[in-house]
């Protein structure tokens, strides 16, 4: 495993972490026999939230990483009333500070690594956020030691050039940020990344899959066609090839789509690429991509002459 710095805050992450947004309720024995291969497998770090799997998630990896302090977690506070695109911010600092103290308590750590404000969404509650004492309790819980580094993520499907990242980035008051980046939704790698290093601001890929569902998922050669499709449908695409061909996505072998797509989101320059998986099996195959330098130029090229023009993430 490979390690890379995640910006000011010093901290070396491995280059591919982990994900746990579900799994933890589902299955606790493949999510214990997940989460101990990787940290076998060198990985350091791991991102959750007080809202994945009702709390089970924090409360799963509480169980799993005791005796390992040594793995730096992520976790974050939901100021809105669902993770939905149009949901209502419902944030207050007292909400803040009840879900890290929760969240201590279910991970049964003594200090958060780092607290978000999770999905940002738009200009507006951002400002709120900014301004309405949940930032400022946030610093509160790093001032008394609960929390060492602060951060937001932002909520990619409604808001696909990054406005709320571009904004708050310069800010200059974040250590991390989360932001998606794949081969479908490229618009931070020129906007948002180099704001990021600009700043030295520690920089968190989520979705390197997409959105990773079967159907419509950066996970196999059909669901990534139909990805494909619905930018046609939406007009993000031309109706026209290449983009209606079968063999779109032949240039990558002899890698598979999930391998191409974890590879080219470890080429740019960010801090880690964090990939959610069930089974110790998929966490093997998601390895194999440890392997600099990931892609070729011409692979890279072909990624971008694609899809570089899509500034919106569909499911």
């Amino acid at each position: 495993m490979l390690y890379r710095r995640l910006g000011r805050t010093d901290l070396q992450v491995s280059e591919v972490s982990y994900g746990a947004a579900r799994g933890a309720s589902s299955d606790f024995a493949q999510f214990d026999a997940t989460i101990k291969a990787a940290i076998e497998a060198g990985l350091n770090f791991i991102d959750t939230a007080e809202s994945y799997d009702g709390g089970e998630s924090e409360r799963a990896l509480g169980k799993i990483l005791r005796g390992h302090d040594d793995v730096i977690i992520e976790t974050k506070y939901r100021p809105y009333d669902s993770h939905s695109p149009d949901a209502n911010y419902d944030g207050t600092p007292d909400a803040l500070v009840r879900s890290a103290e929760e969240s201590l308590r279910r991970l049964q750590r003594d200090r958060l690594d780092i607290l978000l404000g999770h999905g940002i969404r738009t200009l507006e509650s951002l400002d709120r956020f900014m301004n309405d004492g949940c930032y400022d309790a946030m610093v509160k819980l790093r001032d008394q030691g609960k929390v060492r580094f602060i951060g937001i993520s932002e909520l990619s499907e409604g808001d696909g050039t990054h406005e709320i990242l571009k904004q708050a980035v310069p800010t200059g008051v974040f250590d991390v940020v989360m932001l998606t980046i794949n081969m479908l939704l490229q618009t931070a790698i020129d906007s948002t990344a180099p704001l990021c290093r600009q700043h030295d601001v520690g920089t968190v890929v989520m979705m390197p899959l997409n959105q990773a569902s079967k159907e419509s998922g950066l996970v196999s050669m059909e669901a990534a066609l139909e990805c494909v499709r619905r930018h046609i449908a939406a007009g993000n695409l031309p109706d026209a090839s290449p983009y209606t061909d079968a063999d779109l996505f032949s240039f990558l072998a002899p890698y598979s789509i999930p391998q191409a797509s974890l590879r080219f989101v470890l080429a740019q320059d960010v801090s880690t690429c964090c990939a959610g998986t069930r089974s110790p099996q998929r966490l093997a195959e998601n390895l194999t991509v440890v392997d600099p330098p990931y892609l070729d130029d011409a692979r890279l090229a072909r990624i971008r002459e694609l899809f570089s023009g899509i500034q919106s993430q569909v499911r």
